[in-house]
């Protein structure tokens, strides 16, 4: 099975958690339902979105992202009294 097929499974799972949560605060069982939704908003957040980003760029040039440092250098040579360039 395919990694993102598995990570779909699981935010699927946690978002049918989250309705099972909603179910208990309907039905009296607040203190339940609260825990139910916290744990598995947590769980997206710090285990399936995590295992998202990192699958997706394991193997990316993110050398690419990075500043220039010369286009850098041309950048901080404009004048800050200059005002057309405001138009």
């Amino acid at each position: 099975m395919n990694f993102l097929k598995f990570l779909g499974i699981l935010l699927l799972c946690a978002l049918l958690a989250i309705g099972v949560g909603f179910y208990f605060l309907d039905h009296d069982q607040v203190a339940l339902g609260h825990k139910v939704i916290g744990l598995s908003t947590l769980f997206i957040f710090f285990i399936v979105m995590p295992l998202f980003i990192w699958t997706r760029y394991k193997n990316k040039d993110l050398s690419k992202f990075n500043f220039n440092q010369d286009k850098n250098d041309e950048d901080e040579d404009w004048d800050i009294e200059d005002k057309s360039r405001l138009n």
